[in-house]
């Protein structure tokens, strides 16, 4: 049975063919719920990389600091201005990293592939503290 052609279209009289070459709608596909906890994992431990690079860019900030802090004669005044200004950027990308990495590993359980990228970011984080922490204490009693 034909259809009577409707306006701009022409009736080729082959019946109901044309109908078949309409394609379905397309549905979008939700994105899985773990790739979330998976890219917050991988942001983590690329700013657990990038936390201690960053060391290269404050430490001549940090010797200025140091020469703007230390007269020539006597103990300084502030003595942990040099140390804060070396640790700054590092400090800001291992919080967000390890805010990163618990959240990834809080959220996806132990058994995900998100879960060892965010323990090591977390690793990382902790080393890098442990040792930020001896050499700044080391700095600043050797100052005074």
């Amino acid at each position: 049975m034909d259809t009577p052609p409707q306006s701009g279209h022409i009736n080729t009289g082959t019946g109901n063919v044309g109908a078949a070459n309409i394609a379905p709608p397309i549905q979008a596909v939700p994105a899985p719920a773990s790739s979330d906890h998976n890219s917050k994992a991988v942001a983590g431990l690329v700013l657990a990389v990038v936390a201690p690079a960053s060391l290269l860019l404050t430490a001549p900030f940090a010797r200025f600091a140091m020469l703007l802090t230390f007269p020539y004669s006597g103990p300084s005044q502030n003595p942990w201005l040099a140390s804060l200004v070396f640790w700054s950027l590092p400090l800001i990308f291992g919080t967000i990293s390890a805010s990163l990495g618990g959240y990834a590993l809080r959220k996806s359980g132990l058994r995900t592939k998100g879960s060892g990228l965010a323990l090591a970011a977390l690793c990382i984080n902790g080393v890098i503290f442990i040792v930020g922490l001896i050499m700044t204490l080391r700095f600043v009693s050797m100052m005074r």
